[in-house]
């Protein structure tokens, strides 16, 4: 069943590709356009086409998506438990880009680095015991958590604080593995440090494996209204509409306890 339900959201992925739809689309009016009596129907695809792209890119769908996914972690941006004498900061990898065969860390990785290395300074000035696990692999020849061992330790994070997962290879994983290290590690507190159009699939998936993280956002995407429909607001409102879709997947697979 799991197999099954793997590819319905691997196809229902694709409508959250911009080329797939306009393949679709394309494809749909070339079919009909063979037969005289599905006109109507064509204008109406050709119709839909256009309305589809006027709300995607003016940045209307994107406010609403962008306020589902992130108002609730805006006042919980940089929060921790004052309280816990050994805390855990969990980084939740952001990607690794390769240019001219160098590797380097995406941009939305650095502001999860900033905001970690924020928790940790103030953990340290109250004289608390606190540790980072830096959770991703990605797909470079060097991990997205050795990539961000290396900034944390030059940002002035001792090396004995930090601790690698580098075998998850997305969100899922990323909670997987780093509870079965935060199981071991037994800490008083759990702060979960990613963007924050990400923040309410993984705090799903990490209370899954039985943990209940304080989310600290460290970035916030929203598109602008505007009058003419721009690239801009279309990609942020793909992007926000793929983590939905992620989000629905999580929630039916843990219902029908699928996940863990």
């Amino acid at each position: 069943m799991k197999f099954l339900l793997d590819f319905l959201f691997r196809v229902l992925q694709l409508f959250t590709e911009p080329y797939f739809l306009l393949l679709l689309v394309m494809v749909l009016i070339a079919l009909m356009k063979r037969n005289s009596k599905h006109r109507k129907l064509r204008i109406g695809i050709g119709i839909c086409a256009v309305l589809m792209v006027i709300f995607i890119g003016n940045g209307f769908l994107g406010k609403l998506i962008s306020r589902y996914l992130q108002k609730s972690f805006l006042k919980a941006s940089e929060a921790r438990n004052t309280t816990s004498q050994h805390p855990v900061i969990v980084v939740l990898g952001g990607g690794v880009v390769d240019i001219d065969h160098t590797e380097k860390l995406h941009t939305m990785s650095y502001s999860r680095m900033v905001t970690a290395y924020q928790l940790y300074h103030a953990y340290k000035a109250d004289n608390k015991s606190c540790k980072i696990v830096i959770s991703g692999k990605g797909r470079g020849r060097i991990s997205e958590a050795e990539l961000f061992r290396e900034h944390l330790k030059k940002m002035g994070v001792a090396e004995a604080d930090i601790i690698k997962e580098d075998k998850s290879m997305n969100t899922y994983e990323n909670a997987k593995y780093s509870s079965r290290i935060l199981k071991q590690m037994a800490p008083s507190s759990v702060d979960l440090v990613t963007s924050g159009f990400h923040m309410k699939r993984s705090v799903a998936l990490f209370q899954t494996f039985g943990l209940n993280p304080v989310p600290n956002a460290s970035d916030f995407i929203n598109t602008e209204i505007t009058l003419i429909p721009n690239s801009y607001n279309a990609a942020f409102t793909f992007v926000m509409l793929k983590e939905v879709l992620g989000i629905w997947q999580v929630q039916l697979y843990n219902s029908l306890g699928l996940n863990g």
